[in-house]
Protein backbone atom coordinates (compact mmCIF):
# COMPACT_ATOMS: atom_id res chain seq x y z
CA UNK A 1 0.00 0.00 0.00
CA UNK A 2 0.67 3.51 -0.79
CA UNK A 3 0.95 4.64 3.44
CA UNK A 4 3.71 2.43 3.78
CA UNK A 5 7.32 3.74 3.22
CA UNK A 6 10.55 1.92 3.75
CA UNK A 7 13.74 3.75 5.50
CA UNK A 8 16.92 1.41 6.38
CA UNK A 9 14.93 -1.89 5.60
CA UNK A 10 12.39 -1.04 8.39
CA UNK A 11 8.88 -0.47 6.94
CA UNK A 12 6.61 2.17 8.47
CA UNK A 13 3.03 3.25 8.41
CA UNK A 14 2.24 6.79 8.03
CA UNK A 15 -0.09 7.56 10.41
CA UNK A 16 -0.27 11.17 10.33
CA UNK A 17 1.47 14.73 8.99
CA UNK A 18 1.48 18.25 8.56
CA UNK A 19 1.67 19.04 5.33
CA UNK A 20 3.36 21.92 3.54
CA UNK A 21 5.14 24.09 6.09
CA UNK A 22 6.32 27.22 3.81
CA UNK A 23 9.79 27.60 4.73
CA UNK A 24 10.01 31.86 5.77
CA UNK A 25 12.95 33.63 4.73
CA UNK A 26 13.50 34.67 8.57
CA UNK A 27 14.79 30.70 8.68
CA UNK A 28 17.15 30.54 6.30
CA UNK A 29 21.20 31.41 6.82
CA UNK A 30 22.55 32.42 3.54
CA UNK A 31 20.08 32.15 0.77
CA UNK A 32 17.53 34.99 1.84
CA UNK A 33 15.80 37.51 0.45
CA UNK A 34 15.73 40.52 3.40
CA UNK A 35 18.37 41.02 5.41
CA UNK A 36 19.01 39.35 9.13
CA UNK A 37 21.37 35.63 9.40
CA UNK A 38 17.97 33.84 10.46
CA UNK A 39 16.76 31.78 13.21
CA UNK A 40 16.97 28.21 13.91
CA UNK A 41 13.35 27.99 14.82
CA UNK A 42 10.41 27.15 12.18
CA UNK A 43 7.43 28.37 12.52
CA UNK A 44 4.62 25.61 12.22
CA UNK A 45 1.42 27.33 12.91
CA UNK A 46 -0.43 29.23 15.14
CA UNK A 47 -0.78 28.06 19.00
CA UNK A 48 -4.45 28.04 18.43
CA UNK A 49 -3.73 24.44 17.39
CA UNK A 50 -1.63 23.80 20.24
CA UNK A 51 -3.09 20.68 20.88
CA UNK A 52 -3.28 19.17 17.58
CA UNK A 53 0.80 19.73 17.26
CA UNK A 54 1.26 18.45 20.89
CA UNK A 55 -0.77 15.67 19.96
CA UNK A 56 1.50 15.10 16.80
CA UNK A 57 4.93 15.63 18.56
CA UNK A 58 4.19 14.07 21.64
CA UNK A 59 6.97 14.44 24.06
CA UNK A 60 9.54 14.97 21.27
CA UNK A 61 11.36 12.03 22.38
CA UNK A 62 11.04 10.20 19.26
CA UNK A 63 13.62 10.63 16.47
CA UNK A 64 13.43 12.66 13.18
CA UNK A 65 15.24 12.01 10.64
CA UNK A 66 16.27 13.71 7.10
CA UNK A 67 17.01 11.50 4.15
CA UNK A 68 20.21 12.26 1.89
CA UNK A 69 18.43 11.43 -1.28
CA UNK A 70 15.62 14.18 -0.02
CA UNK A 71 18.78 16.49 0.08
CA UNK A 72 20.10 15.78 -3.19
CA UNK A 73 16.82 15.49 -5.24
CA UNK A 74 15.72 19.21 -3.36
CA UNK A 75 19.10 20.49 -4.54
CA UNK A 76 18.97 18.84 -8.19
CA UNK A 77 15.38 20.89 -8.66
CA UNK A 78 16.58 23.88 -7.23
CA UNK A 79 19.47 24.12 -9.32
CA UNK A 80 18.28 26.43 -11.88
CA UNK A 81 16.86 28.58 -9.47
CA UNK A 82 20.12 28.96 -7.99
CA UNK A 83 21.90 30.05 -10.80
CA UNK A 84 19.07 32.43 -12.52
CA UNK A 85 17.83 33.50 -9.12
CA UNK A 86 13.82 34.67 -10.12
CA UNK A 87 13.46 35.64 -6.65
CA UNK A 88 15.54 38.87 -5.40
CA UNK A 89 18.04 37.38 -3.48
CA UNK A 90 20.65 39.67 -1.04
CA UNK A 91 23.91 37.84 -2.34
CA UNK A 92 24.63 35.60 -5.64
CA UNK A 93 23.84 32.39 -4.28
CA UNK A 94 24.85 30.81 -7.93
CA UNK A 95 28.37 30.39 -5.89
CA UNK A 96 27.43 27.97 -3.22
CA UNK A 97 25.57 25.18 -5.34
CA UNK A 98 28.35 22.94 -6.20
CA UNK A 99 29.55 22.90 -2.95
CA UNK A 100 26.09 21.96 -1.03
CA UNK A 101 25.84 18.97 -3.65
CA UNK A 102 29.14 17.64 -2.64
CA UNK A 103 28.12 18.23 0.65
CA UNK A 104 24.78 16.39 0.32
CA UNK A 105 26.26 13.77 -1.77
CA UNK A 106 28.20 13.24 1.77
CA UNK A 107 25.37 12.68 3.88
CA UNK A 108 24.49 9.77 5.35
CA UNK A 109 21.35 7.94 3.90
CA UNK A 110 19.61 8.21 6.93
CA UNK A 111 20.49 11.79 9.02
CA UNK A 112 18.77 11.80 12.82
CA UNK A 113 18.70 14.40 14.92
CA UNK A 114 16.45 15.41 17.80
CA UNK A 115 13.96 18.59 17.81
CA UNK A 116 11.93 20.49 20.56
CA UNK A 117 9.61 22.96 20.80
CA UNK A 118 10.64 26.74 21.38
CA UNK A 119 9.32 29.81 21.90
CA UNK A 120 9.44 33.29 24.06
CA UNK A 121 7.68 35.70 25.66
CA UNK A 122 6.85 37.01 22.00
CA UNK A 123 6.09 34.15 20.80
CA UNK A 124 2.65 33.20 22.48
CA UNK A 125 0.28 33.31 19.18
CA UNK A 126 2.77 30.63 17.50
CA UNK A 127 4.14 27.42 17.38
CA UNK A 128 8.02 26.91 16.47
CA UNK A 129 10.36 23.78 16.54
CA UNK A 130 13.72 23.86 16.53
CA UNK A 131 16.91 21.96 16.43
CA UNK A 132 20.71 22.26 17.59
CA UNK A 133 22.01 19.67 15.21
CA UNK A 134 24.01 19.69 12.45
CA UNK A 135 21.96 18.07 9.90
CA UNK A 136 19.34 21.39 11.20
CA UNK A 137 21.62 23.71 10.08
CA UNK A 138 22.37 22.26 6.73
CA UNK A 139 18.48 22.31 6.11
CA UNK A 140 18.39 26.07 6.59
CA UNK A 141 21.59 26.54 4.72
CA UNK A 142 20.39 25.20 1.65
CA UNK A 143 16.50 25.87 1.28
CA UNK A 144 15.21 28.48 -0.63
CA UNK A 145 13.24 30.67 1.21
CA UNK A 146 9.23 31.05 0.31
CA UNK A 147 8.89 28.99 -2.93
CA UNK A 148 10.15 26.00 -0.37
CA UNK A 149 7.97 23.24 1.87
CA UNK A 150 8.48 21.02 4.85
CA UNK A 151 6.41 18.14 4.97
CA UNK A 152 6.59 16.06 8.35
CA UNK A 153 5.70 12.27 8.27
CA UNK A 154 5.07 11.09 11.68
CA UNK A 155 6.02 6.85 11.14
CA UNK A 156 5.21 3.96 13.24
CA UNK A 157 6.87 0.84 12.42
CA UNK A 158 5.31 -3.13 13.79
CA UNK A 159 6.97 -2.02 16.79
CA UNK A 160 5.04 0.75 17.67
CA UNK A 161 8.23 2.91 17.63
CA UNK A 162 7.25 6.43 16.23
CA UNK A 163 9.72 8.50 13.60
CA UNK A 164 9.38 12.08 12.23
CA UNK A 165 10.63 11.86 8.46
CA UNK A 166 11.20 15.71 7.10
CA UNK A 167 10.93 16.03 3.78
CA UNK A 168 11.91 19.48 1.98
CA UNK A 169 10.63 20.13 -1.85
CA UNK A 170 10.29 23.09 -4.11
CA UNK A 171 7.46 24.86 -6.18
CA UNK A 172 7.56 23.10 -8.86
CA UNK A 173 7.01 26.89 -10.60
CA UNK A 174 10.87 27.06 -10.02
CA UNK A 175 12.32 23.69 -10.79
CA UNK A 176 14.01 23.20 -14.47
CA UNK A 177 10.97 22.21 -16.17
CA UNK A 178 8.73 24.99 -14.83
CA UNK A 179 11.24 27.85 -13.89
CA UNK A 180 10.06 31.11 -15.96
CA UNK A 181 13.38 31.58 -17.32
CA UNK A 182 13.45 27.95 -18.77
CA UNK A 183 9.34 28.66 -20.21
CA UNK A 184 11.51 32.03 -21.81
CA UNK A 185 13.94 30.88 -23.02
CA UNK A 186 12.37 28.13 -24.79
CA UNK A 187 9.75 30.51 -26.40
CA UNK A 188 12.39 32.80 -27.56
CA UNK A 189 14.10 29.75 -29.61
CA UNK A 190 10.90 29.23 -31.10
CA UNK A 191 10.26 32.44 -32.36
CA UNK A 192 13.41 33.83 -33.41
CA UNK A 193 13.65 30.22 -35.18
CA UNK A 194 14.03 31.31 -38.91
CA UNK A 195 13.73 27.75 -40.34
CA UNK A 196 10.37 27.64 -38.64
CA UNK A 197 6.61 28.38 -40.57
CA UNK A 198 4.90 30.63 -38.60
CA UNK A 199 2.09 28.31 -38.14
CA UNK A 200 4.39 26.18 -36.31
CA UNK A 201 6.08 28.41 -34.20
CA UNK A 202 2.06 29.22 -33.57
CA UNK A 203 0.94 25.18 -33.21
CA UNK A 204 4.32 25.06 -30.49
CA UNK A 205 3.38 28.33 -28.35
CA UNK A 206 0.37 27.26 -28.06
CA UNK A 207 0.81 23.62 -26.73
CA UNK A 208 2.63 25.52 -24.04
CA UNK A 209 -0.89 26.47 -23.09
CA UNK A 210 -2.74 23.66 -23.50
CA UNK A 211 -4.30 25.45 -26.12
CA UNK A 212 -4.86 25.04 -29.89
CA UNK A 213 -4.89 21.87 -31.70
CA UNK A 214 -3.00 20.48 -28.92
CA UNK A 215 -5.79 20.93 -26.73
CA UNK A 216 -8.36 20.35 -29.16
CA UNK A 217 -6.65 16.82 -30.02
CA UNK A 218 -6.70 15.88 -26.69
CA UNK A 219 -10.49 16.38 -25.87
CA UNK A 220 -11.56 15.24 -29.37
CA UNK A 221 -9.79 11.86 -27.72
CA UNK A 222 -11.62 12.13 -24.57
CA UNK A 223 -13.38 15.35 -23.35
CA UNK A 224 -13.37 14.44 -18.99
CA UNK A 225 -10.98 14.60 -15.97
CA UNK A 226 -9.35 11.02 -16.40
CA UNK A 227 -9.89 11.24 -12.53
CA UNK A 228 -12.73 12.92 -11.59
CA UNK A 229 -15.12 12.32 -15.00
CA UNK A 230 -15.98 16.09 -15.13
CA UNK A 231 -16.78 17.28 -18.68
CA UNK A 232 -17.14 20.76 -18.62
CA UNK A 233 -14.40 21.67 -20.96
CA UNK A 234 -13.94 25.28 -18.97
CA UNK A 235 -13.07 22.61 -16.26
CA UNK A 236 -10.41 20.82 -17.97
CA UNK A 237 -6.26 21.72 -18.73
CA UNK A 238 -4.70 19.89 -21.30
CA UNK A 239 -1.33 18.77 -19.20
CA UNK A 240 2.00 17.82 -20.22
CA UNK A 241 3.20 14.55 -19.44
CA UNK A 242 6.63 14.81 -20.68
CA UNK A 243 7.22 18.57 -19.38
CA UNK A 244 6.74 21.02 -22.91
CA UNK A 245 10.32 22.81 -21.48
CA UNK A 246 12.47 19.18 -21.98
CA UNK A 247 10.09 18.15 -24.92
CA UNK A 248 11.34 18.37 -29.05
CA UNK A 249 9.09 19.51 -31.57
CA UNK A 250 7.20 16.21 -32.06
CA UNK A 251 6.73 15.90 -28.42
CA UNK A 252 5.43 19.26 -27.76
CA UNK A 253 2.57 19.03 -29.77
CA UNK A 254 1.97 15.41 -29.48
CA UNK A 255 -1.60 15.01 -27.82
CA UNK A 256 -0.26 11.67 -26.33
CA UNK A 257 1.78 13.60 -24.45
CA UNK A 258 -1.32 14.81 -22.28
CA UNK A 259 -3.87 14.36 -20.15
CA UNK A 260 -7.14 16.06 -19.43
CA UNK A 261 -7.32 16.61 -15.95
CA UNK A 262 -9.27 19.38 -13.81
CA UNK A 263 -7.25 21.90 -11.70
CA UNK A 264 -6.49 20.18 -9.06
CA UNK A 265 -5.42 17.27 -10.34
CA UNK A 266 -3.24 19.16 -12.90
CA UNK A 267 -0.92 20.99 -9.92
CA UNK A 268 -0.87 17.52 -8.82
CA UNK A 269 0.36 15.85 -11.54
CA UNK A 270 2.57 18.67 -12.47
CA UNK A 271 4.18 18.63 -9.34
CA UNK A 272 4.85 15.20 -9.17
CA UNK A 273 1.93 13.84 -6.33
CA UNK A 274 0.78 11.47 -8.55
CA UNK A 275 1.91 9.72 -11.36
CA UNK A 276 0.18 6.53 -13.52
CA UNK A 277 2.14 3.09 -14.09
CA UNK A 278 1.97 1.31 -17.26
CA UNK A 279 -1.51 -0.08 -16.92
CA UNK A 280 -3.18 3.19 -16.00
CA UNK A 281 -2.70 2.16 -12.07
CA UNK A 282 -2.74 5.19 -10.03
CA UNK A 283 0.92 6.85 -7.85
CA UNK A 284 0.10 8.48 -5.15
CA UNK A 285 3.12 10.42 -3.90
CA UNK A 286 4.17 10.08 0.56
CA UNK A 287 4.50 13.53 0.26
CA UNK A 288 0.50 14.11 0.54
CA UNK A 289 -1.41 13.51 3.86
CA UNK A 290 -3.81 10.28 4.04
CA UNK A 291 -6.17 13.23 5.35
CA UNK A 292 -6.13 14.62 2.26
CA UNK A 293 -5.77 11.63 0.18
CA UNK A 294 -9.54 11.51 1.47
CA UNK A 295 -10.23 14.73 1.20
CA UNK A 296 -9.03 14.23 -2.39
CA UNK A 297 -11.28 11.31 -3.10
CA UNK A 298 -8.19 9.34 -4.35
CA UNK A 299 -7.67 5.69 -3.90
CA UNK A 300 -4.06 3.99 -3.79
CA UNK A 301 -3.92 1.25 -6.66
CA UNK A 302 -6.80 2.25 -8.34
CA UNK A 303 -6.66 2.12 -11.89
CA UNK A 304 -8.38 5.14 -14.34
CA UNK A 305 -9.53 5.03 -18.14
CA UNK A 306 -6.89 6.43 -19.70
CA UNK A 307 -7.36 6.24 -23.45
CA UNK A 308 -4.67 5.13 -25.70
CA UNK A 309 -2.44 4.22 -22.92
CA UNK A 310 0.36 2.22 -25.36
CA UNK A 311 0.77 5.49 -27.05
CA UNK A 312 1.65 7.36 -23.68
CA UNK A 313 3.68 4.83 -21.92
CA UNK A 314 6.77 6.16 -23.04
CA UNK A 315 5.53 9.35 -21.64
CA UNK A 316 4.52 7.86 -18.44
CA UNK A 317 7.92 6.24 -18.04
CA UNK A 318 9.40 9.79 -17.82
CA UNK A 319 7.32 11.12 -15.57
CA UNK A 320 7.59 8.23 -13.07
CA UNK A 321 11.56 8.73 -13.51
CA UNK A 322 11.74 12.51 -13.53
CA UNK A 323 8.68 14.00 -12.21
CA UNK A 324 7.00 11.99 -9.90
CA UNK A 325 7.81 12.28 -6.09
CA UNK A 326 7.92 8.74 -4.60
Amino acid sequence: MQNKITIEGIEYEIIDQIDSVSIADSFVLKNKIGIGHGEAKLYIGSQNRQTEFTNFFGDFTQKAVFLKKDFVDYLDDAKFEYEEQEQGYQKDIAVHWDDYKSESLSLQEVEPFVIFQQWGPEDNARYYISSNDRIWKFFRTIVLPIISHLSILKLKNEQEEILFLFRITLDYFFNKNYHPATIERQEENIEHNASLPKEKKEKLLQARKGQGQYRKDLLDEKSECIITRINDERLLIASHIKPWSVSDEKEKVDHYNGLALSPTYDRMFDQGFISFEDDATILISPYISPLNLRKLNLVPDKKYDIPNIDKRKEYLKYHRTNIFKG
